[in-house]
C-alpha cells in the first residue's frame, strides 16, 4: 500500500480565520497549516511566481517532512498554450529549485485551459521539454484529451494523469506515473469550489483512494473548494475516514 498524502490547493485564505485558524489569526499561517496536514498544492505560482528566496522561507518554516506541490504558471499552460514554453519553463524552474534541493518536492501541476484542445504533436514536443527527473501531473479540462493517444503519451514521459472529481468531465481513475494525484473541486454553481462535500461523498471515495494506493507508490490528494474552510474540514474528514494520521493530535477546524 502506498503513501497517502492529503491536503488543500492554498493555505493563505482570510475566510479560514475562525474556522481553520485561530479565531484571532495565526502569525504564520503555513507554519499553523503544515501542523495539520502533510502536503500543500501552491496555487498561487500559476498567476504570479514567487521569488526562489520566498520559497526557500517556506522550507524553513515547515517541517522536514512537509511536502509542497506547485502549479505551472498560467504563462505556459493558458497563454503560450505549451507553445515557445523555454524562457517561462526555465523561471518555474528555477522557483522550485529550493524544494527540490530540499527534497520537499512532491510534484508540479499543469493545469490545462479548457479551450485547449488535444493535438498530439504539440504535447508531445512540451513533455520532451520537460526535466526527467521533474515529477509532474497533469489536468485536462477539454474532453478531446481522454483518448488513448493522450494516455499513452503520459506513460511514456512517466507524467501522472490528474484525477479530478468536478463538474464537466468524469473521473477516469487511470493510471501513468509511479504516483497518483487527486483533486476535488467540487461541484457547486456558478462557482465549481463554492461546495461542501457531504460525509456520504467522502466516504465514497474511500475505496478508490485506497485501490489508487495499492497501485503506486504514493497517493498526492488535494481540496480546492476553500469557501469558508471547507477544503480543510473535508480533507480532514476523509483523512480520518482513510485512517491518515494527522501530524499533530490537535483539531483547529472543529467549531
Amino acid at each position: 500500500m502506498g503513501e497517502i498524502l492529503l491536503g488543500t490547493s492554498g493555505w493563505d485564505y482570510p475566510e479560514w480565520v475562525g474556522r481553520v485558524y485561530p479565531p484571532r489569526g495565526a502569525a504564520d499561517r503555513l507554519r499553523y497549516y503544515a501542523g495539520m496536514f502533510p502536503i500543500v498544492e501552491v496555487n498561487s505560482t500559476f498567476y504570479r511566481l514567487p521569488a526562489p528566496t520566498v520559497v526557500a522561507s517556506w522550507v524553513r518554516r515547515t517541517p522536514s517532512r512537509f511536502r509542497f506541490a506547485a502549479k505551472f504558471p498560467q504563462s505556459i499552460t493558458h497563454d503560450l498554450r505549451l507553445v515557445g514554453t523555454e524562457a517561462e519553463l526555465a523561471r518555474f524552474l528555477a522557483v522550485l529549485r529550493p524544494l527540490r534541493d530540499a527534497g520537499r518536492f512532491a510534484a508540479a501541476l499543469l493545469q490545462l485551459p479548457p479551450s485547449l484542445p488535444f493535438e498530439a504533436e504539440t504535447v508531445r514536443r512540451f513533455y520532451a521539454s520537460l526535466p526527467p527527473d521533474l515529477p509532474v501531473a497533469v489536468e485536462f479540462r477539454e474532453r478531446s484529451w481522454l483518448v488513448p493517444t493522450s494516455y499513452a503519451l503520459l506513460r511514456e514521459f512517466g507524467l501522472a494523469h490528474a484525477i479530478v472529481d468536478g463538474p464537466h468531465l468524469p473521473v477516469v481513475p487511470e493510471v501513468t506515473a509511479p504516483f497518483a494525484y487527486l483533486r476535488w473541486h467540487g461541484h457547486g454553481s456558478p462557482l465549481w469550489y463554492d461546495y461542501t462535500y457531504s460525509p456520504e461523498e467522502l466516504a465514497a471515495w474511500v475505496p478508490r483512494v485506497r485501490e489508487l494506493a495499492g497501485r503506486v507508490g504514493t497517493v498526492y490528494g488535494f481540496f480546492n473548494n476553500h469557501f469558508r474552510g471547507d477544503a480543510a474540514v473535508n480533507c480532514r474528514t476523509l483523512a480520518e475516514e482513510l485512517g491518515v494520521r494527522s501530524t499533530i493530535p490537535r483539531s483547529p477546524l472543529d467549531p
